[in-house]
């Protein structure tokens, strides 16, 4: 995990080396959408700012996800475990746990 964020890092650097050597006005546009003239490193830093927090909500709605899926099978597992503790209405001998 410190490999991916000293590899983060290292791109936000080279990121901001560059938007900083690009100062030259650029007008952006976007099907029939255009800008006003902004400076290519203000366009590349918002760039990188919007895939950022497209990556962070995305990471979130998965883990979002994961912990749903860990509290129904954390429910499920209580219910196999209540309904082992009691004694099974079928079962030889009436001994919890025996299927």
């Amino acid at each position: 995990m410190l490999f991916i964020y000293l590899l983060m890092a290292l791109l936000g650097v080279a990121a901001t080396i560059f938007a900083v050597q690009n100062p030259d006005p650029v007008a952006v546009r976007f099907l029939a959408w255009q800008t006003v003239t902004l400076p290519l490193s203000l366009v590349i830093l918002l760039s990188a700012f919007v895939g950022i927090v497209f990556a962070a909500v995305s990471g979130f709605a998965s883990q979002f996800r994961l912990r749903m899926r860990i509290r129904e099978l954390e429910r499920k597992l209580a219910q196999v475990a209540a309904e082992a503790g009691r004694p099974a209405s079928g079962a030889a001998g009436g001994e919890p746990g025996a299927r």
